[in-house]
């Protein structure tokens, strides 16, 4: 049976602690490339600077509704299937899982991380340092990214960061090919029976995978 610590990628190197507690007590004074914040109250979900040792993004972690976190480790074991190969039998695996992992519980928590970015290749493929937070099948690509990465803000909102767009972003306005503060919307989680707001998406799906698209803001 999987566990919580099976979705993360191994523990955070002194480098990344001091990265951590850089952006934990100072991000203020930081100045970011690329940054996604709550629209309510502009504050920082994830953010991406160039530190002394080369660029970093960071994201502020999660604590998850109950019924929203039995959905996010549920999706932990679902994620590995095509929808066609669903049926009773994983649904009850995938339940058994989330009883496993939250226990008494009953919120997920997933603390702040940071990643180190290491250069884009000419395809267009950016590469990342190890990614510490949780790992999907249908979130995670070879670029090392999560396309979106629940972030809980301060006033209680949830929001999905698009964290591969927020990297892209980041570098492309290290280059100077944008404009140093490009903002990269997080989609707000929607509520059960609610459709998700798709409009701020800056991902577009073509026959040769996920590409970043920053047309907007």
């Amino acid at each position: 049976m999987d566990t919580a610590t099976s979705h993360t990628h191994g523990s955070p190197s002194e480098r990344e602690l001091r990265v951590l507690e850089l952006f934990s007590t100072r991000r203020r004074r930081l100045r970011f490339l690329a940054a996604s914040r709550c629209p309510h109250d502009e504050r920082l979900l994830a953010g991406v600077c160039r530190l002394r040792d080369g660029l970093w993004a960071w994201h502020a972690g999660s604590r998850l509704t109950p019924m929203a976190s039995r959905t996010e480790v549920e999706s932990w074991h679902l994620d590995r299937f095509d929808s066609e190969e669903l049926g009773p039998e994983i649904y009850r695996r995938a339940g058994e899982l989330a009883d496993d992992v939250l226990g008494e519980a009953r919120r997920y928590e997933s603390p702040a991380t940071v990643v180190s970015i290491l250069g884009i290749d000419s395809d267009g493929t950016v590469r990342v340092g190890p990614w510490r937070g949780d790992r999907h099948a249908l979130q995670f690509f070879a670029s090392g990214l999560p396309l979106l990465q629940y972030a809980s803000c301060g006033c209680r909102r949830a929001y999905q960061v698009q964290m591969l767009a927020l990297v892209y972003a980041g570098l492309m306005a290290d280059t100077g090919a944008i404009p140093a503060g490009r903002h990269v919307n997080a989609l707000p989680v929607a509520r059960l029976g609610e459709p998700a707001d798709a409009t701020a998406l800056a991902y577009r799906f073509t026959a040769r995978g996920v590409r970043v698209s920053l047309d907007e803001r």
